[in-house]
């Protein structure tokens, strides 16, 4: 079990910084810091490697958003976002790249396509069918309510 055996290694998320070429917000930083008993939490009740609502694993943060994302960019789809996460079954979340935005975004694959603002090419971020939560702290603990609620 993941929980067990594995430590929240921070020196790794410099190393996205560094594969991505770019600066995660010092909120992502500290969350990591702050609330890994949170995240450990998370982690035991999913206990599921495809179920990544929150990386622990950088390597497959970097692979994901690197290979499959295409991230970061400048322009278009998802700008100055970075992927965090994903329940395995396409619907994946984002925080952005600007430090002053604490909020959580996750996009529901069904409905993404209806999402995107034609003129600018990336996602209305704005849009009340976007699950957005204020903070990553929030995130994960609604995150987890649906995964308590789910096991019952």
């Amino acid at each position: 079990m993941w929980f067990k055996k594995n430590v929240i290694d921070i020196k790794q998320i410099e190393k996205v910084e560094q594969k991505l070429n770019i600066q995660l917000p010092s909120f992502f930083v500290d969350f990591y810091i702050k609330k890994e008993k949170l995240i450990r939490k998370f982690k035991k009740l999913s206990n599921d490697e495809d179920y990544i609502t929150l990386t622990t694993d950088f390597n497959w943060m970097i692979e994901f958003n690197r290979d499959f994302h295409k991230l970061p960019r400048t322009e278009g789809l998802c700008k100055n976002k970075i992927c965090i996460g994903t329940d395995g079954c396409g619907n994946d979340s984002f925080i952005s790249l600007d430090g002053n935005d604490f909020r959580v975004f996750k996009i529901d694959h069904e409905i993404a396509n209806d999402l995107i603002d034609k003129e600018s090419g990336d996602f209305v971020w704005e849009d009340d069918r976007m699950g957005t939560y204020d903070s990553l702290e929030h995130y994960l603990e609604e995150e987890i309510k649906i995964l308590k609620e789910f096991r019952n």
